[in-house]
């Protein structure tokens, strides 16, 4: 797994909660328990999964601090248990799923956030398979408030090495009817008897499986690696673009 919140983000969310710095640790371990206790579901950065996505920072039943202490402290009826910890872990918990969904907000990209728009809406091409305020695709995640919710690491990372960490329902599949043509893109939905998926030209596709010869469901990423296609300071460009969408922030 790799560590998404550094010493900086730390201390901003240690401030964020009213604490010193010397508290700092608190958040740290709240993140390990949310590894060991909530991760399972919503995914070791709190991306979603079985579980909602944390990283909107809408929460179903609430986002205060004893809102979110009830939630994990009691759970929810039919969807989420009780987590099994004391009070205080959980309090830790509520801490670091507060901070999920802003960890961006404390740092600035040294980039050219112009440039970068250029280059993501030109030689990048992102805007066919990411949505900024509605106008853009659906095959990968949408990027509206990914300045807010994301850290300069993690954006880098995700255009270098875009297969270090996918989300479960942006990961690639493949399906090859009995005729042979093979389709790839995204999975949608699937059940015993068909499987629907977004195809990469980003169209709704419907396939029962008595028709397909073989279905490949990749652990990988549709997106390609923009080391080898962008310059160092284009991706310094494409990240201080995308670190300045904050959505409603």
């Amino acid at each position: 797994m790799r560590v998404r919140f550094g010493v900086g983000w730390l201390v901003y969310a240690a401030a964020a909660q009213g604490w010193g710095q010397t508290n700092t640790q608190a958040v740290e371990k709240g993140q390990t328990l949310f590894q060991v206790h909530c991760a399972y579901c919503h995914g070791a950065h709190g991306e979603g999964g079985r579980g909602a996505d944390l990283t909107t920072g809408q929460f179903r039943r609430g986002g205060s601090d004893a809102e979110l202490f009830a939630t994990v402290r009691n759970g929810i009826p039919g969807s989420m248990p009780a987590v099994s910890a004391t009070d205080d872990e959980v309090r830790m918990v509520v801490a670091f799923v507060k901070m999920l969904g802003s960890p961006g907000l404390s740092e600035r990209a040294t980039g050219d956030a112009a440039a970068g728009k250029a280059i993501y809406e030109g030689k990048g091409k992102c805007a066919a398979c990411h949505a900024i305020a509605r106008e853009g695709g659906s095959l990968g995640p949408e990027l509206s408030d990914v300045g807010r919710r994301r850290t300069l690491e993690y954006l880098e990372e995700s255009l270098v090495t875009p297969e270090a960490d996918v989300p479960i329902r942006y990961r690639a599949i493949r399906v090859v009817t009995r005729s042979g043509a093979t389709i790839s893109g995204i999975r949608l939905n699937e059940d015993d008897i068909s499987i629907q998926m977004r195809d990469t030209n980003d169209n709704p596709r419907s396939f029962l499986k008595e028709n397909l010869r073989e279905v490949q469901r990749e652990k990988s990423t549709l997106m390609p690696a923009y080391g080898s296609i962008l310059s160092r300071k284009e991706i310094e460009d494409v990240v201080a673009y995308l670190n300045s969408l904050r959505g409603g922030q």
